[in-house]
């Protein structure tokens, strides 16, 4: 039987309520529902009491303590920069725990090749990723600068960065976003952008002040 998982938000929002006890629940405080605008309830009311949390990123350890858990609960925090939530863990039962890093232990080496073999090919598809955003980068603009568009490339897939070329519609060569990541590219390399920021002006004016040089460039790259 699969293990039942419930969202924990460490939320953002300053008015909710627990839908058990009533007791508001604080900005950065745990709620359990299934998004924040459902109703929910506050960490003292849930099932969750007890249970450790297991920090992201082993796969393994993360499968496999889930699996062992009767309840899984995934917390989520918001990220203001990137404008979304983004997974901090989850809570699992410490037993749980304790067997999953038993069975890692027994296929360790087994998984550390399958690992090495399997960054190989990620890291040979993402060179080809990128060769394949500057190509379509070209092709758009065919008057950019020589080699130029590797650059641009570059920059906008850069891994876990949260640029423009790491979205879903990047990967599809979308033309919206190769003209996001060449404004950008633009934005920094051909105009005065950057020289503009500590004298007392915002970003959003900056920006508006420079977005006619950026047209200009624009126009010219794609003639």
């Amino acid at each position: 039987m699969a293990t039942t998982s419930q969202n924990i938000f460490l939320t953002k929002k300053e008015k909710l309520r627990c839908i058990q006890c009533g007791k508001r629940i604080l900005v950065g405080k745990s709620f359990v529902a299934e998004s924040e605008k459902h109703k929910g309830t506050c960490f003292s009311c849930s099932p969750f009491g007890g249970y450790v949390l297991l920090p992201p990123g082993d796969a393994a350890m993360t499968r496999r303590s889930k699996k062992h858990s009767t309840l899984c609960g995934v917390v989520w925090a918001w990220n203001q920069r990137r404008k979304r939530y983004e997974r901090q863990g989850q809570l699992v039962e410490e037993i749980a725990i304790e067997k999953a890093k038993i069975e890692c232990q027994k296929d360790q080496d087994i998984r550390a090749e399958k690992n090495r073999k399997a960054a190989i090919v990620r890291e040979q598809q993402d060179r080809e990723y990128i060769i394949n955003f500057a190509i379509a980068i070209r092709r758009r603009y065919p008057n950019c600068p020589a080699k130029r568009e590797f650059d641009i490339a570059k920059h906008a897939c850069e891994k876990y960065s949260g640029r423009v070329g790491r979205t879903a519609n990047a990967k599809e060569f979308d033309d919206k976003m190769i003209d996001l990541a060449v404004e950008a590219h633009i934005r920094h390399a051909e105009t005065n952008y950057d020289d503009q920021f500590g004298k007392g002006k915002r970003k959003k004016e900056i920006r508006k002040e420079v977005r006619s040089d950026i047209n200009q460039v624009l126009k010219h790259w794609k003639k």
